[in-house]
């Protein structure tokens, strides 16, 4: 057995002395203050990291649309409904269009006769115009609807008569004769064209006869929109006899007539030689005027 050492009885083991509550070990150390010393740093020894407390969970703001995003929205959405429409305009027109072959109808002034054409001193014209104007729908399946037809005729670019023609269906396929008059009773014109309406035996012509017309397919009718006429291209000479004044008479004539009084230089003398209307082939032009558009 091993010899063990001797430890006398009177010597006391020492004790380590218990650490303080504030951290101050025997009283010692500290200049009065009460924080803990950090334990002293063992070379090659990694402190342990912060203890990581999680922060309280926090709703996300919500975020406003600004004016501008809801201007976008509505322009967008307005285009696409714009685009929309006239896309199904487009459909729908070219549908009509292969089954119906819509045609504008045609106008002519076939007569015309200058009854009376008076210039007074003091520039007033005081006139009467009878005229016979030819309307041909050239369509199968649709007719017209005119309304009541305003007249404006002009001699040597001055106007010289007003008249009105009550309206009219002109039937599908069908040609139309429409007769009427126009006068004008101390209408004041300049000083000028007074002069070249005394000075002149025949006259150039012109006519504007404006209306609102629909069209009508089996029972289906359109709403009425302007048209204006223009005739122009022809010349008139006062006739010499004047005889009452026929009533205005608006006749539809049947579907296979399709006559047209052509002007020739012969008749046009011998009828204004003879006081009857002057023959004209003059051609008239159809505008349509939707809103503030004319086509």
């Amino acid at each position: 057995m091993g010899d063990r050492a001797y430890v006398p009885a009177s010597k006391p083991v020492p004790v380590a002395a218990p650490r303080a509550a504030n951290g101050v070990a025997n009283g010692g150390g500290g200049g009065g203050g009460g924080a803990a010393r950090p334990p002293p740093m063992v070379p090659g020894r990694v402190p342990p990291p912060p203890m990581y407390r999680p922060k309280p969970m926090q709703a996300p703001p919500r975020r406003r649309r600004s004016g501008r995003g809801w201007c976008c929205a509505c322009c967008l959405w307005m285009t696409l409904v714009v685009v929309g429409l006239v896309f199904l305009g487009a459909i729908a027109a070219g549908v009509f269009y292969v089954m119906y072959h819509p045609q504008v109808p045609t106008f002519a002034v076939t007569s015309l006769r200058l009854a009376a054409l008076n210039v007074s001193d003091s520039d007033a014209v005081t006139s009467r115009i009878e005229f016979t104007v030819t309307a041909r729908n050239p369509n199968d399946k649709i007719a017209f609807a005119y309304g009541d037809i305003a007249a404006a005729f002009s001699a040597d670019g001055a106007d010289v008569g007003d008249g009105t023609v009550p309206g009219f269906i002109h039937p599908a396929g069908n040609t139309t004769v429409i007769k009427g008059a126009a006068s004008a009773t101390a209408s004041t014109v300049d000083p000028v064209v007074a002069n070249s309406l005394r000075s002149r035996k025949s006259h150039a012509m012109s006519v504007e006869m404006d209306s609102k017309v629909g069209f009508q397919i089996g029972r289906f009718k359109s709403k009425r929109i302007n048209v204006r006429v223009l005739c122009a291209g022809f010349t008139a000479g006062l006739a010499k006899n004047t005889p009452s004044a026929p009533p205005i008479v608006v006749a539809a004539a049947p579907s296979p007539v399709r006559s047209v009084v052509k002007a020739s230089s012969s008749s046009s003398s011998s009828s204004s030689s003879s006081g009857g209307a002057t023959t004209t082939d003059a051609k008239c032009k159809l505008r349509v005027k939707i809103w503030i558009w004319t086509f």
